[in-house]
């Protein structure tokens, strides 16, 4: 064989190995999110991953067309129209791709960082734009169509891919706090793992463009690292692989999300059963004692007039009987629901605790609220913060010998943060994780959606910090459901 075609030939395989891999990596991922997705998660970035999926499957057909589009109609270029449509068509592939990575980059950081609704617009108008440059730099007149197309490809990279991948990396690590409460380490891995492979796409396959005439590209480009000994299309393609490989890995948050569901429901079935329970001891416990108690009155009061002493004991008896049937309610009264006559509003809820805590006292509060409330709680949700914030309150007052206490409500767009510090005694060596009251706090945490901490330290005060989500439908009146209640 001629060495000349020998040469060449490799060279095509290899070009071939290369954009097979690379496409591949991209296809497997795209797929595997829109098998794995699950519509209507609670989470913005299960809402958000199917954008994604399309970016994968465009991307990867794109670079596979640069195997299977013939090199013959490749070189028709625009003077027929097969050649038209297949080599314009691909290149508004690739700029198409790039316009959903962009899309789930911008939709998950509005999703997370309450960033103004028109910015979901934007990747349409980047779009638009690439595709004014592209067409009216046409050369037409019979011009060599190559060096054009290289230019449309630069641009779609420059214009499009850069800023999704970046924002895509960004976006993605900002769900750390909203995934905090699945509870599985290995998401922050992945979150971590995803976001620094799509920093790395963005220097392989958006910096690193095929050299044209204009900058940065006729300086940075794929044959300055050739000339470098950095092969492109390896380092592509390890980009490739690894963030598909993350974003597999983070396919796991749905199944975290459907476990977390499900132990929600456990939980609120739990509480459910008790509070049945708690009815019917109250029917058959409570209210017959009280039913004999009033008994024992009347047949005490026929007594007064003819056995005053015996009158006397019978009521000492009866007194006990008073004092038994209290210590029942005290022990009920837990069990019972205030979430409907409290205000959907958390900041309400929250001040009127504190209120209360300072009153009396010289105690002094420093108030610090962030954000608008972008919703509010179910019944159930109010129930529970009711009794978190007035539990801290009381430990508070009882406990930490405070003169100084700073509450500060972060509103975001999916729920809220609170953090009460206080600068009294602090607790003596870690936090326990025993005791009713900090069990209380945390399980309420938990059945209400959220998560709470607790940092204390000898003689600097103690810092409880617990965020919630909003129920679905702002809170309503007579809303029993929180949006983990049911799906």
């Amino acid at each position: 064989m001629d060495p000349a075609l020998h040469a060449l030939t490799d060279q095509y395989w290899y070009w071939s190995l290369f954009f097979f891999i690379y496409g591949l990596s991209f296809f497997l991922m795209g797929f595997g999110i829109l098998i794995r997705s699950r519509w209507g998660s609670n989470l913005s970035l299960g809402r958000r991953l199917p954008s994604l999926a399309v970016f994968g499957l465009l991307h990867g057909a794109t670079e596979w067309g640069y195997i299977f589009i013939p090199a013959r109609v490749v070189a028709e270029g625009w003077q027929t129209l097969r050649g038209a449509l297949l080599t314009g068509g691909h290149a508004l592939l690739l700029a198409l791709s790039y316009t959903f990575l962009l899309a789930f980059g911008l939709n998950l950081m509005v999703d997370t960082r309450n960033w103004p609704g028109w910015v979901r617009t934007l990747p349409a108008v980047f779009l638009g734009g690439w595709g004014l440059i592209f067409f009216l730099t046409f050369p037409g007149g019979g011009a060599a169509t190559g060096p054009w197309l290289v230019s449309g490809d630069v641009t779609a990279r420059y214009l499009l891919a850069v800023p999704g991948s970046i924002l895509s990396a960004l976006a993605i690590l900002a769900q750390v706090e909203e995934l905090a409460r699945l509870r599985r380490r290995s998401l922050r891995f992945c979150l971590i793992g995803s976001a620094m492979a799509l920093f790395l796409y963005t220097f392989a396959g958006g910096l690193m463009v095929p050299p044209a005439s204009f900058f940065p590209a006729n300086v940075l480009n794929t044959g300055l690292l050739m000339s470098l000994g950095l092969p492109a299309p390896v380092l592509r393609i390890l980009s490739s692989v690894l963030v598909a490989y993350f974003i597999f890995r983070l396919l796991e948050v749905y199944d975290a999300e459907e476990q977390r569901y499900r132990e929600t429901v456990r939980e609120r079935e739990m509480i459910w059963r008790e509070r049945e329970k708690i009815r019917r001891d109250l029917h058959d416990g409570v209210i017959q004692s009280i039913y004999g108690l009033a008994l024992g009155l009347e047949h005490s009061r026929n007594l007064l007039a003819d056995n005053p002493a015996a009158a006397a004991d019978r009521l000492k008896v009866l007194t006990g009987q008073a004092e038994g049937i209290i210590n029942d309610l005290r022990g009920y009264l837990a069990g019972l629901h205030l979430g409907r006559e409290l205000p959907a509003d958390p900041v309400a809820i929250i001040k009127e605790q504190v209120i209360n805590l300072a009153r009396g006292t010289e105690l002094e509060i420093k108030w610090q609220i962030k954000g608008a409330a972008q919703g509010g709680l179910d019944s159930e949700q109010r129930d529970h913060l009711y009794h978190m914030v007035a539990e801290i309150c009381s430990n508070i007052r009882r406990h930490a010998r405070a003169s100084r206490v700073r509450v500060q409500v972060d509103l975001g767009g999916e729920g809220f943060k609170v953090t009460i510090k206080d600068n009294g005694t602090g607790l003596l060596g870690t936090v326990p994780d025993h005791g009713q009251g900090l069990i209380n706090l945390r399980q309420r945490a938990a059945l209400a959606g959220g998560w709470l901490e607790i940092a204390s330290s000898p003689g600097r005060g103690t810092t409880v910090t617990f965020w919630l989500p909003y129920s679905i439908g702002g809170g309503r009146e007579g809303d029993g459901h929180s949006r983990y209640a049911g799906r």
